[in-house]
């Protein structure tokens, strides 16, 4: 019997996912249909997510000289929500057309964030996306020579520092975000049909993702191209046995008039074993990037053009037993720069996607660098913004400092888990704004602090989980969770007072059908 290539159409989203930290498997850009069965098949599923979360003062920076600005994000309660749909439609076992479809995803805030306007979700906005996201729509086909997609999808490689497609559920936090493309690509094995090596090429036009926007007037363009050794030996979750490298060639035009010329260089791996009483598996996996080539975006008076050098990457291993436990550590790093305004840009930013505990990262440090994008373009400070001063945001990405993140979740019975988390991180240079540099001609930290100190902080994750399954295929899911952030000494003020406790709670509850 002849069977369906389905690592193939997982390539062609140039998709390698591996579990790492996801308590969940990431979900299959497209059904593998059977072998026999109706010549068409509709199918609709999806999901329906409400969460309500609760926010401790997040000190930020104010404008020099402006007295009537909060030194605070000014929002501590906000309400999420969304109805998120997964069309797909098959005929034959060859061909598909596949949607995915953000229906009302709105955000409620008890009041809005100030001056972070810049960042990519600020949480200002009631529907961030407007009242209907189409974040995919393409076609595939599975003809004789490999699987080619025509249309709009996401973009995801090895562990998601780069390329993640914002739709896999992490153990703390939630998927948002995602790199969508406009995107005409080819998956083939040179070697014939049971071959272990895939290859996969495809062009690029960006739709959206942290750096540009089409809809707001960035012009992204990119070529792809990737290779990787994929185990077929195994008969289940082969994706999970896989090595490969991807080289990106990104051009950006955007909408300021400003240019960015990058190549992208990109190593992965991730393996599995079984444990000697084959009732579990250890895993271990690693991507490792570099980006290299030039910008004029943040040109100042003295600098025309930066050349971009950065580097980042993330390792993890662990252990799982299904339906028992799995214990995981993580590690990472992105590249730091303690002179932003020398000859050369190298702060790397992982990809927001890539989520990395509650509050360090996704919550304080984004809004710390979205707070320093907004006084970089204040009026009441300059008659015209800092140039690149819209890229400053880490939007949630671990940026410029290295973390440990290890995480468990462990089963309680059938119906729930517990899940537990910290984050440990520090700069992996001085801890510089860039937009104090240029203001006052000396490194300082985003709250005006000594720069030289690189210690993050200690954050503490907790939350449990439930899944209680309904009739007609129907899920219901909920739970808490929940973290505290002791920040460390790179967020000292100017005069050593340090910034204390941060702390977030969450309420979730959801259903998949």
């Amino acid at each position: 019997m002849r069977t369906r290539p389905a690592s193939l159409a997982v390539a062609l989203a140039l998709s390698a996912a591996a579990p790492g930290v996801n308590a969940q498997p990431a979900r299959p850009a497209a059904p593998a249909p059977a072998e026999e069965g109706p010549l068409l098949r509709v199918e609709i599923p999806g999901e329906a997510q409400l969460r309500y979360s609760g926010l401790t003062d997040i000190p930020l920076a104010t404008t020099p000289g402006r007295l009537d600005q909060a030194p605070t994000l000014g929002q501590n309660l906000f309400f999420e929500s969304w109805l998120r749909l997964r069309p797909r439609v098959s005929i034959g076992d060859r061909f598909r057309v596949v949607f995915q479809v953000d229906v009302a995803r709105a955000v409620v805030a008890d009041s809005p964030a100030v001056d972070v306007g810049l960042a990519r979700e600020p949480r200002g906005d009631t529907f961030p996306y407007g009242a209907f996201d189409v974040r995919q729509g393409y076609v595939e086909w599975e003809s004789p020579v490999g699987v080619f997609r025509l249309g709009q999808q996401g973009f995801t490689w090895g562990l998601g520092v780069i390329a993640n497609d914002g739709d896999r559920a992490p153990v703390f936090g939630d998927y948002r975000y995602g790199d969508l493309v406009e995107r005409v690509a080819l998956a083939t094995r040179p070697g014939g049909r049971d071959s272990d090596l895939t290859v996969a090429l495809a062009g690029d036009l960006v739709y959206r993702d942290r750096i540009a926007s089409l809809v707001d007037g960035d012009l992204a363009v990119q070529g792809v191209a990737a290779v990787y050794y994929q185990d077929h030996s195994c008969r289940a979750d082969c994706d999970r046995r896989r090595v490969g490298a991807l080289a990106t060639y990104r051009d950006v035009s955007f909408r300021e008039g400003d240019h960015l010329s990058v190549f992208v260089g990109d190593l992965f791996a991730h393996w599995d074993w079984p444990t000697p009483d084959r009732a579990g598996k250890v895993f271990a996996g690693a991507e490792l990037a570099v980006i290299g080539g030039s910008t004029d975006a943040a040109r100042t008076t003295y600098v025309d053009a930066h050349d971009v050098l950065q580097f980042g990457g993330a390792a993890r291993i662990g252990i799982e037993r299904p339906g028992r436990y799995r214990f995981t550590v993580e590690g990472g790093y992105a590249s730091g720069d303690r002179n932003p305004v020398d000859a050369t840009q190298r702060r790397f930013t992982l990809n927001p996607s890539h989520r990395v505990g509650l509050i360090l990262f996704p919550e304080l440090v984004a809004w710390e660098t979205a707070r320093s994008a907004a006084i970089a373009g204040d009026p009441a400070l300059v008659a015209r913004g800092a140039n690149g001063r819209r890229l400053l945001p880490s939007n949630g990405g671990v940026t410029g400092a290295a973390y440990l993140y290890p995480t468990a979740v462990i089963n309680l019975g059938r119906r729930f888990d517990l899940r537990l988390g910290a984050v440990l991180g520090v700069a992996t240079s001085d801890w510089v704004d860039p937009t104090s540099v240029q203001i006052y001609g000396t490194a300082r930290n985003y709250r005006g602090g000594d720069a030289s100190k690189r210690d993050l902080g200690l954050e503490l994750d907790l939350g449990v989980h439930g899944r209680f399954p309904l009739p007609g295929g129907v899920t219901l899911t909920g739970g808490v969770q929940g973290g505290v952030l002791f920040a460390g000494r790179a967020f000292d003020d100017a005069a050593g007072r340090g910034l204390g406790r941060v702390g977030m709670a969450t309420a979730r509850l959801g259903m998949e059908f």
